[in-house]
């Protein structure tokens, strides 16, 4: 039975004291005020933390290691490139899957494309044919009874890529085929993507979610052989599958003190998910 750990929103960041405030641009602007307002001191110790969440993977005998996204605080290209370098073991050994956060995309810009130049080895798609010209959804292969599917769900513009997101109708549609494609016949899949169609609660929460065009999503995502593992929300929670939908895993933040931490999850189909949360 396969077992993976659940990581997100780990915010591994610079030390921006020590950076212009305008050296980011107008997109960085608003995450600036947020970091030097109190976040940079919550996530000042998050390079340390993950570096032993890694750890606990590797203790925990992880056949793979799922990052859903804010990898960084600000998306800078020195950021990535840390953040790179802490999971080169995954990168090497083959163990990691991985989405963008909006965080990811603070300082980016449609032409830089940031995580994708850092990141894009990784999200390389077994069916290249459904991804977008930005590589999304990439649908990769795993074993003989699983699949992996990932999302972008930054696809907002202007100052609301600080708190919503978007998958838009291309994507959601291309996803739809993809969970249509005989290819996948068999198998569970596993369906990746920052903003979850639902808060903690188990609806749709603005802070906690503001997913856009979470309504359609979740059509997409009913009656299918899917789990979804979700970032964003601080939160970590589970919301069992039950009347069409499924399994929806929110990974919360790994590396902020109050909420530090990962799901340990088994899988033995998209029915049958076990997860246990690890605090610390």
């Amino acid at each position: 039975m396969p077992r993976v750990v659940h990581l997100s929103d780990v915010h591994v960041q610079l030390d921006w004291r020590k950076r212009s405030f305008f050296s980011t641009g107008w997109r960085g602007v608003l995450g600036r005020f947020e970091l030097h307002a109190g976040r940079m001191d919550r996530f000042i110790d998050a390079e340390s933390r993950l570096l032993r969440l890694l750890e606990a993977a590797e203790q925990r005998d992880a056949e793979k290691v799922i990052l859903t996204g804010d990898l960084t605080s600000l998306g800078d290209q020195e950021e990535l490139e840390l953040m790179r370098s802490l999971l080169r073991p995954l990168i090497d050994s083959g163990r990691l899957f991985l989405i963008p956060g909006n965080h990811d995309r603070y300082t980016d810009s449609s032409r830089a494309r940031r995580f994708e130049t850092v990141f894009g080895d990784l999200l390389k798609s077994d069916f290249p044919e459904y991804a977008d010209a930005l590589g999304y959804p990439f649908v990769k292969l795993w074993g003989d009874r699983w699949a992996v599917v990932g999302l972008d769900s930054t696809r907002v513009h202007g100052w609301t890529h600080y708190f919503a997101g978007r998958l838009g109708r291309r994507q959601l549609a291309a996803l739809k085929r993809v969970l249509d494609d005989p290819r996948l016949a068999g198998r569970s899949i596993l369906v990746l993507s920052h903003h979850g169609p639902h808060g903690p609660g188990g609806s749709f929460d603005w802070r906690e979610s503001g997913l856009l065009d979470a309504g359609a999503f979740v059509e997409a995502l009913r009656e299918r052989p899917v789990v979804l593992m979700h970032g964003h929300s601080h939160y970590r929670y589970w919301h069992r599958a039950g009347a069409g939908m499924p399994h929806r895993l929110g990974g919360g933040s790994s590396t902020e003190p109050e909420y530090a931490g990962y799901f340990e999850i088994e899988l033995d189909s998209h029915e049958r998910v076990e997860a246990i949360e690890h605090r610390g």
